[in-house]
């Protein structure tokens, strides 16, 4: 059986709302890799975020989301100067309310 040229297809598994953001951040993806991103939107479940980095699918990372504190997670898509984060724990509507 050979390779695979197809490239996966992603869907839209989105959970929760999203709510519109405008957030400079730092993220962490490896030890002592910091890169600055600006969150634009967050939602329970994960953050889209803009940056010049060049992230990897799948790679945890560290987001810093500041009253919140640094929430771990990983890369879930990247592409065209945006990355999507994956909480590794929802946040709750506190959290949610103290960053937007």
């Amino acid at each position: 059986m050979g390779k695979s040229n197809t490239q996966p297809v992603w869907a839209d598994d989105r959970q929760s709302m999203r709510n519109e953001v405008c957030i400079p951040a730092l993220i962490e993806a490896g030890p002592g890799t910091l890169s600055p991103v600006t969150i634009l939107n967050v939602s329970a479940h994960g953050a889209m975020v803009e940056s010049d980095a060049d992230f990897v699918v799948g790679r945890p990372v560290t987001i810093d989301l500041g009253k919140v504190g640094r929430m771990p997670g990983r890369i879930a898509w990247a592409r065209e100067g945006h990355a999507g984060v994956t909480f590794a724990v929802p946040l709750s509507v506190a959290d949610i309310q103290a960053i937007v």
